[in-house]
């Protein structure tokens, strides 16, 4: 369990600020961070706690993706 809440608050410390930390593209992709959390999802001892905070990550990370494709959608417009 304490593997698991290791990752999670690493995860949570590190994924926004990876992002947006100004470069193009970012230190790590949504992809990889969509993979960190996909992989502590699928681990069998997570508790619903976990599984809530986890989840809550998912939906900023898609949230962000989301922004950032819209952002890049209207820069391709001008």
């Amino acid at each position: 369990m304490r593997f698991i809440d290791d990752e999670i608050a690493h995860i949570t410390r590190v994924m926004a600020p990876s992002l947006s930390a100004g470069t193009t593209p970012a230190v790590f992709s949504f992809d990889y961070w969509y993979a960190r959390l996909c992989a502590l999802l699928d681990l069998a001892q997570i508790t619903p706690s976990q599984f809530r905070t986890v989840d809550a990550l998912m939906v900023q990370l898609e949230s962000r993706q989301a922004a950032t494709g819209a952002a890049v959608r209207e820069a391709l417009a001008a």
